[in-house]
């Protein structure tokens, strides 16, 4: 909708840049607080894990895109995927690769508990200012719609669903940050995250039926849902069914 933030001669501001810089401080401020909340900054190693979220997140935010093209595609994602400023990027494979990429870091540093609870707040609060940003640059636009407040992107009135994910993401965050001081959350270290990561799974399940841009569909579900729905039956179920397995054992 506006591309542009500011230019004089040469000189071009991209307002889905600025506002995509906001996002990423925003989300280094909130998880250093946290971290430091939690105690996680004093340990020996902690360091990396931050490290290991980035270069996850980014590698994971590439190879997402093969979510939403062709088979026939999957070719120029792997060829693009280093070229950062040429190819598209995903919050879903972002949060993945973020995600292996922290416990491949612990893995290696030798941190054994869960860390996750420092990204709980600040992932979501991130993710709804950078869907501002989307719906300045005109991407990750919505379905065509009559509605009043329909906008028009993509040569066509849509659904803002950019918007809807925004007020649902920072909805999210407030409830996890919320969340943060009671009893069950500080007997159960990784509880804030797993809230976070269930939050927003179930949040694009919902909407991505008002996504108008291109992407993979298996079916009556897109790609994107399926990898949601099977996100979450794995964070409801599989650790509960490890604790009975080791409480059986």
């Amino acid at each position: 909708m506006y591309p542009v933030l500011l230019q004089r001669g040469s000189l071009v501001v991209h307002s889905y840049s600025v506002v995509l810089l906001a996002a990423f401080v925003v989300a280094a401020v909130v998880r250093r607080a946290e971290s430091q909340r939690l105690g996680y900054h004093a340990q020996p190693g902690y360091r990396w894990v931050s490290v290991g979220a980035l270069a996850g997140a980014v590698l994971g935010s590439k190879l997402g895109m093969l979510l939403y093209v062709d088979r026939s595609e999957w070719r120029a994602v792997f060829d693009e995927l280093w070229r950062l400023e040429t190819s598209g990027k995903t919050v879903i494979g972002a949060l993945i690769g973020g995600y292996l990429g922290v416990e491949l870091a612990k893995k290696l540093v030798g941190i054994r508990h869960s860390t996750g609870d420092a990204f709980a707040v600040a992932v979501p609060l991130s993710l709804g200012i950078g869907r501002i940003a989307c719906v300045l640059g005109g991407c990750c636009y919505g379905t065509p719609s009559n509605h009043p407040w329909a906008i028009h992107l993509a040569g066509a009135d849509r659904h803002p669903v950019q918007l809807y994910e925004a007020a649902l993401d920072l909805m999210l965050a407030a409830a996890v940050f919320s969340a943060r001081s009671t009893t069950r959350q500080a007997q159960h270290p990784g509880a804030l995250w797993k809230l976070s990561l269930i939050g927003y799974a179930s949040i694009r399940l919902l909407l991505d039926p008002w996504r108008g841009d291109a992407r993979v569909w298996l079916g009556p579900w897109s790609a994107v849902q399926v990898v949601c729905a099977l996100a979450i039956c794995a964070l409801l179920f599989i650790p509960r069914a490890m604790q009975t397995a080791r409480s059986t054992g």
